[in-house]
């Protein structure tokens, strides 16, 4: 009877953390108000992104991130040509991009892994568009992603990603733009 009653408590047990976890879970960071810029010249999108996604992991650390610039960044990731490049070193920290999300049949659940493992975010890139935008966390309550845009009407500040100027009319709308990602990833 001992053992029914450990192993009854025992599945319980499981069962209770089970269902803990899978409610009200937060995938990403929330992001200090001053890691958020905007964009001062036209089609510098992803260098700007770009940058907010340095500063958080700089501010995640504990170090200066205000110094973060894009002006700095720009100096070691941008291209005239090409644009943000799709890999680039700035002293230790490494960002690569992936164009993975492009070919994925559920974006939605590729970007709740990426957010998993980059606390600090991932820029975002509708090439259609063209545009990108900092997505830096996931609401499982409210199944909502939030970002910070990078352009004047909707830049400076966190906001829900349905309201990015991402094509598309609802979160998911906007998710199926996506093409392409850039992240940390040393």
């Amino acid at each position: 009877m001992k053992i029914r009653t450990r192993i009854f408590a025992l599945v319980l047990l499981l069962v209770l953390c089970f269902g803990a976890s899978a409610e009200g879970i937060y995938f990403g960071s929330h992001p200090a108000e001053d890691v958020y810029i905007m964009q001062t010249r036209a089609h510098t999108c992803t260098l700007v992104a770009a940058t907010m996604m340095l500063r958080n992991y700089s501010c995640q650390r504990g170090t200066p991130y205000e110094q973060v610039t894009a002006s700095g960044v720009g100096n070691f990731a941008w291209t005239k040509k090409y644009g943000l490049s799709q890999d680039f070193s700035i002293g230790q920290v490494t960002v690569t991009s992936n164009a993975d999300v492009h070919y994925c049949v559920d974006k939605k659940a590729y970007l709740i892994n990426v957010l998993q493992y980059h606390p600090e975010g991932v820029v975002i890139y509708d090439t259609g568009a063209p545009h990108a935008i900092y997505l830096f966390g996931y609401d499982s309550d409210s199944d909502t992603f939030y970002c910070a845009d990078t352009t004047h009407r909707n830049g400076g500040h966190a906001i829900p990603l349905e309201e990015s100027i991402i094509r598309g009319e609802t979160q998911q709308d906007k998710i199926n733009t996506i093409d392409k990602i850039w992240y940390v990833l040393s």
